[in-house]
Parts: C-alpha cells; structure tokens; sequence
C-alpha cells in the first residue's frame, strides 16, 4: 500500500511539472452545501413554522459560486439569487446571523494570489464593505493513493488537518450563557479532516473558497458539515483577466473575525431581549 501510494504521489508530482500551460485560463462553477439542522430546543412552536424555519435554512446553505483562473490567481465570486423577504424583527435578525456565519470567508468576492501567497476578500457585513487583506496560510496537504472521476476528469485525493470555520450541524442562534452554546463553540473551534478531490488536466494551484496549494484545480471539497461540488468547467485558451478587488474599508482576518463576533454577540443579545419581552407581555 505504501508503494502504490509513493507511486501515485511520485506520478502527479512529475506530471504536474511537465504538462504544458493550455489548460491554465477558464472559469470553474461550484455548489457550495452547509448541512445545518435549526435547534430550536424545547419551544412550542407549530410543526408549519418550524417547517418553513428549516426550508430557509436550507435555502441559504446551498449557494453558487464561480471561480475565475489563471496560472497564478484567482477570484471566487457568489452568483446572485433573488433573496427571500425575511421580514423584520427576531426571526429576520436569526436567519441574518444564520447567514453571515455562513458567509464568512467566503462571501463577496475571494481573489488569491499563489505568487506572492496573499488574498483579498471584499465582503459586506450589514450593509458595510470590508476588504480584508491577508497572507495564504499554507495547507499541508497530504496525497493519498485513492482516485476516481468527477465529470470527465481524473481526480486524486488530498486531505488536511484544518479548523473548523463552519458551524455546527445543530445551530442554535440566541442562545447565551448555555451549555449549548460552549458546545457550539467547541465544535466549531475544533480541528477536521478535510478532503479535496484535484485534476492533473487543469494544472494550476487553485481551488474554491480558501482551499488551494495542490498540483491541479481542486474540483471537489468536504470540510465537517461543508461540501463543495464543482459542476462546470469552461476553460479560455486567450487566458483569462483575473483582477482583485479595490473596495472597502481595509482589515485584516483576525480583526474582521472580531467584528463578526461582536455583530453575532449584539444579534445574540438582542434576541434575547426579545424574548424577555413577549414573556413579560404574556403575563
């Protein structure tokens, strides 16, 4: 087994150092998956509704993305969709967190660069934009010895030790101070295997959302409750013009994060005064 495995590992490496650079220009079309179940704890809350909670949540857990590439950048971009109308008040502000934990890192537009190892990413946190401005952290991905086909193209199999940056299958927003909640933050703080499936026929060092750093395009990932799925290939032998983003008010990862976490908190807060209030309306 460790022979087979040196071997494949041996193959992509000398393969992915003499294939020729017409096929390093095109456009990549993802399905973006969060397997998440809504906690809704022990609420008396009808069957319908709690429906319809989970359909929305369904809804903006399945999202399109579009990868534009060369031989040494790229530029991940959300397709748009018609939203639905959350509404106002508790329920609109839930789903809005919903939604922007699940965006984070990967909403907007994502530009990486593999030359000099840096990325952009321009994201909208309640209606302000950030471009945060960071160095690529190096990925020690790990060949093994499985293959298999995704569309047309011969894959192999990466994987690497990674935190966790979704959430949670079992979310449940508005929760403070609660055993629930640490055990949220555990596992969303905690390491994971993630496997990604690359091909040797697209020679470039790219890949969806911060993934990247394997010999060939990365067509497939699957990260805790995340899986990305690439469904189209369209590839441009005239090369394709792949520009970063310029707007927005300039930050760094780690204090973007804070601020995620500081408009999660207020949401959190929120919510719960909410609740305090219905309770003292109902008495």
């Amino acid at each position: 087994m460790n022979y087979l495995k040196n071997t494949i590992t041996l193959f992509v490496l000398i393969f992915s150092a003499s294939v020729s650079a017409q096929n390093t220009n095109g456009k990549a079309y993802y399905v973006v998956k969060n397997t998440i179940k809504m906690d809704l704890g022990n609420r008396q809350i009808p069957e319908a509704q709690k429906a319809m909670i989970q359909e929305r949540i369904n809804s903006m857990s399945t999202n399109n993305f579009v990868l534009s590439f060369n031989k040494n950048s790229s530029i991940y971009v959300e397709e748009e969709k018609l939203e639905q109308d959350q509404g106002n008040g508790i329920m609109a502000q839930r789903m809005g967190m919903v939604k922007m934990i699940l965006n984070q890192g990967s909403g907007g537009k994502l530009y990486k660069n593999t030359i000099d190892n840096t990325y952009k990413n321009q994201v909208d946190l309640y209606g302000k934009l950030f471009l945060i401005q960071d160095s690529l952290k190096t990925i020690d991905w790990k060949i093994t010895d499985d293959v298999k086909t995704i569309g047309k193209h011969t894959c192999f199999k990466a994987t690497a030790i990674l935190k966790n940056r979704g959430l949670p299958t079992n979310f449940r927003p508005g929760e403070q101070q609660t055993g629930g909640l640490k055990e949220e933050r555990k596992k969303a703080d905690e390491m994971i295997i993630v496997t990604a499936w690359f091909t040797l026929d697209i020679p470039v060092s790219q890949g969806p959302a911060m993934y990247y750093g394997l010999p060939g395009l990365i067509l497939e990932v699957n990260a805790g409750n995340t899986t990305i799925l690439c469904s189209k290939i369209e590839l441009n032998k005239e090369g394709e013009t792949v520009n970063p983003p310029k707007k927005g008010k300039k930050i760094n990862q780690e204090k973007y994060d804070e601020l995620v976490k500081k408009k999660a908190k207020e949401i959190r807060e929120n919510f719960q005064r909410g609740r305090g209030a219905l309770g003292r309306r109902g008495n």
